[in-house]
C-alpha cells in the first residue's frame, strides 16, 4: 500500500492520464503523461525530498499507465518502431504480440533476429495453476524470460508476481531489482509473457538459474469495495513455485560496449553533462552528471533529476534502417541519473541519437508542438 503522500499524488496525476487518453488519440497521449507530470511537479516545489524518492517517481511515471490500465495495457506512448523478423517465429510465435504493447520491443525483435536466444520449454504446475519458461535471453547485465502462465476454466489468469532468480548452484540471488515485465493475453485463461532480472555484470553468468515467482487470478464472482466506495476485484494467488533451467555459454560472449560521449548540454538553465552510454545486447544504459563546474545545493539537484527527461534513442543501421529505442527505467545518481533503454546492439548501429526534452517545464497541446522543443544529442 501506498503511504507516502508524494507517490500518492504521482498516482492520482496518473490516474487522470489514463482518463484523459481514454478519450485522446495516441498522438495526444503524451500531451497528458507531461501535463500529469507537471502536475506532480508543482505539487513538489519547495519540498525537500530524498534521492531514494527520486528513484521511486521514475519507476513510477514509467509504470503508472501499464498498472492504472491492466496487465493488457501500455505505457500511454505510441508503439516503439522495429524491424518485423523475415522469418517465421516457430514455437515463439506467440510471443510476436508483445511487440504491440511493450517497450523492450526493439530488443526482442533485435535477439530474435540474430538467434540469440535459447529454447527452454520447462513447465511446472501447481493447482489450477501451470508455468512455462519458453526462452530466455542473458548477457553481462540482464537475464529475460519469455513464459506462459495459465489457469484451468475456474479462474481468469491475471499476472505473475513476486519473482527472484537466484543461482541454482550457489543459491545466490541475482537481480539486483525487479525492473518488471510485460503480457498480454488472447484469452482469460492464458498469458504470454516477458520478465526481466537485472544482473551485476561483475558477477560471471550462472550455469544454472533458479526462477521463484507465484501466479495469481481473478476470483470468480467476488467483488469488494474499496474505500471510496468503488468495486474492485478480488484476486488469488498460487504458492511460491520454482522451475530451474541451464543457461547457454554464448550468453557469456558478447561484452558491454561503453562509449565515452562527454557532451555538455543546457536544459531548464542548467548545464548538464552526458557522460557514457553502456550498450549490450538487451540494454542501453545513458548516464548523466551534473557540470563539474557548477555550484548547487542539494535541493537543486534534486530538481535538475527530474528536469533531465529522455524521450527515446533512434538507432540507424547501415542500410539506413531507423529503429526507435524506448525508455524502460531509470534511477537518480550520487552525481547525477542513469537511464535505460531497449537495445538493438546486435543490428551494429552505424549512428544513434538521444532526444529530451528541451523544455521540461512546457505543457503542450499536440505531439507535433512538443517536437519542436527537442534536444538531439549525438551518441556515435
Amino acid at each position: 500500500m501506498t503511504t507516502n503522500p508524494e507517490e500518492k499524488a504521482l498516482l492520482a496525476d496518473a490516474y487522470q492520464v489514463k482518463r484523459e487518453k481514454q478519450q485522446w488519440n495516441p498522438a495526444d497521449t503524451t500531451a497528458a503523461i507531461q501535463r500529469g507530470i507537471a502536475k506532480a511537479r508543482t505539487r513538489r516545489s519547495g519540498r525537500i525530498v530524498r534521492v531514494k524518492w527520486i528513484t521511486a517517481v521514475l519507476v513510477t511515471v514509467l509504470a503508472a499507465g501499464w498498472f492504472l490500465t491492466g496487465p493488457l495495457g501500455n505505457y500511454g506512448q505510441q508503439p516503439a518502431t522495429y524491424t518485423e523478423p523475415v522469418t517465421h517465429w516457430g514455437v515463439l510465435e506467440p510471443f510476436r504480440g508483445l511487440l504491440t504493447s511493450d517497450m523492450d520491443s526493439a530488443t526482442i525483435t533485435s535477439t530474435l533476429n540474430h538467434d540469440y536466444v535459447q529454447l527452454v520449454d520447462r513447465t511446472v504446475t501447481s493447482g489450477i495453476y501451470q508455468f512455462t519458461v519458453n526462452a530466455v535471453l542473458a548477457d553481462e547485465n540482464r537475464i529475460t524470460v519469455l513464459y506462459t502462465a495459465r489457469t484451468d476454466a475456474s479462474q481468469e489468469i491475471y499476472s505473475i508476481v513476486n519473482t527472484k532468480m537466484t543461482d541454482a548452484r550457489t543459491g545466490y540471488v541475482l537481480d539486483n531489482g525487479n525492473i518488471g515485465g510485460m503480457h498480454f493475453s488472447k484469452d482469460k485463461h492464458t498469458i504470454y509473457g516477458r520478465n526481466t532480472i537485472e544482473r551485476n555484470r561483475n558477477k560471471p553468468l550462472p550455469e544454472q538459474v533458479n526462477l521463484q515467482f507465484q501466479l495469481s487470478s481473478v476470483v470468480p464472482d467476488v467483488v469488494g469495495n474499496s474505500e471510496k466506495g468503488e468495486k474492485e476485484r478480488k484476486y488469488k494467488y498460487s504458492k511460491k513455485m520454482n522451475l530451474s533451467f541451464a543457461l547457454d555459454p554464448k550468453f557469456s560472449i558478447p561484452k558491454t560496449e561503453i562509449i565515452n560521449v562527454n557532451r555538455t548540454f543546457t536544459v531548464g538553465g542548467y548545464e548538464v553533462l552526458l557522460s557514457e552510454v553502456e550498450m549490450s545486447p538487451l540494454v542501453t544504459r545513458v548516464k548523466f552528471v551534473h557540470a563539474p563546474d557548477q555550484e548547487m545545493d542539494y535541493k537543486t539537484k534534486l530538481s535538475l533529476n527530474e528536469i533531465v527527461w529522455p524521450i527515446e534513442i533512434i538507432s540507424i543501421s547501415r542500410n539506413g534502417k531507423q529503429t526507435k529505442l524506448s525508455m524502460v527505467g531509470g534511477s537518480g545518481t550520487e552525481d547525477g541519473m542513469m537511464y535505460s533503454f531497449s537495445s538493438n546492439l546486435l543490428d551494429h548501429p552505424e549512428s544513434m541519437v538521444l532526444k529530451l526534452r528541451g523544455k521540461p517545464d512546457k505543457v503542450y497541446d499536440d505531439l507535433q508542438e512538443a517536437k519542436k522543443d527537442e534536444l538531439e544529442i549525438k551518441i556515435k
